[in-house]
């Protein structure tokens, strides 16, 4: 036992120290052993999403200090807890931590090894660097739990051959790494995809599989959307990015449609401006894995979606800097706004 403690790595984070304040502190930190149902991770890379930056200066959920933060890392599993049987260690994987949710700082991802549930886990295939893979965590359960829970828009699940259905979904924002997923996801799901973007993403969101994109600035947009939808049932809009306005748009929408008149919103539900016919729910990504829909999404469909290509990395990722010590840069980056990239912070470990 003696050596086996011995033999702990030495773990190093980027420290949140208190709650609004920055920078991040880069300092040691515990190795904790994987419990039961959970892996630990040696981190190669993190991706930083609007949350990270908001839990930093807002801190939204109340979390103890110091703290960990970061949702989005990948690496390879370096130990493994009792009950998991379907991961090595050496495993190149992504996963998405859940350290806000657990307020637990080991579970966070700005550190050398993170602690990850192993339904949050993917195996990454050789073919796709770990650089380019962290992109995907966050945004795939976000977008998960916006197209699948029951209550939401419950798409059918998606697999690597759908059945073709005469069906449409909206995706408002799909550059933004949520819609970038939701796209590809609900292409997966038999659906076709209507999207909206900046003209010069026009190109970006069609290779991931959108039917049409459409100008958000347009002020003609959801007349011509509406338009596009004409004899085609709905399924629903998915707000995963844009300005004030952008919610209530998609709801006039698809208050205009045939289908379910129903409103997902990574953002909270505006008081204000909404279609009293019209149903708005806010996203949860940590809500998956509640229910069947993480599991699913995670361990399913995604390793093998990634190994067939019938799920990519994307956005592109948006190489900021190496080591913890560039963490803050990232955090300042994503905040300052990138467009169809994302922030990723390499060489962690």
């Amino acid at each position: 036992m003696d050596d086996y403690v011995f033999r702990r790595p030495k773990n190093v984070a980027a420290w949140s120290l208190k709650a609004k304040e920055r920078p991040l502190v880069v300092g040691n930190a515990p190795y904790a052993m994987p419990p039961a149902g959970h892996v630990s991770i040696q981190v190669f890379d993190v991706a930083i999403n609007p949350i990270d930056w908001l839990m930093q200066e807002g801190d939204l959920f109340g979390l103890k200090y110091p703290n960990i933060l970061g949702l989005d890392v990948a690496g390879e599993v370096f130990e493994i807890g009792e009950d998991v049987s379907d991961f090595h260690v050496g495993q190149r994987v992504i996963a998405h931590c859940n350290g806000y949710s657990v307020n637990n700082p080991v579970h966070g991802a700005f550190q050398k090894y993170s602690i990850v549930p192993a339904h949050s886990v993917a195996e990454l295939p050789y073919g796709i660097p770990t650089s380019v893979g962290v992109v995907l965590p966050l945004g795939i359960s976000t977008a998960a739990a916006g197209l699948y829970q029951k209550g939401f828009l419950a798409l059918p699940f998606p697999s690597e051959k759908p059945d073709k259905l005469d069906r449409a979904v909206i995706v408002w924002g799909g550059s933004s790494s949520v819609g970038s997923c939701c796209i590809q996801l609900a292409v997966a799901s038999g659906l076709d995809v209507i999207t909206t973007a900046s003209p010069s993403n026009f190109a970006y969101c069609k290779k991931l599989g959108a039917k049409r994109v459409f100008n958000y600035h347009d002020k003609h947009v959801e007349d011509d959307i509406v338009k596009e939808l004409e004899g085609k049932t709905v399924a629903g809009a998915y707000h995963a990015v844009g300005a004030d306005g952008a919610i209530q748009a998609c709801a006039r929408i698809v208050d205009r449609c045939k289908g379910k008149a129903i409103v997902v919103t990574v953002r909270g539900v505006p008081d204000d401006g909404m279609p009293s016919s019209v149903r708005a729910k806010s996203i949860s990504s940590s809500s998956i894995f509640e229910n069947e829909v993480g599991p699913y999404i995670w361990r399913k469909f995604l390793p093998k979606a990634l190994e067939s290509k019938t799920i990519v990395p994307a956005p592109e990722p948006l190489v900021v800097g190496e080591e913890l010590r560039s963490v803050q840069l990232g955090l300042d980056k994503q905040k300052a706004g990138v467009s169809a990239k994302k922030v990723v912070i390499t060489n962690i470990s």
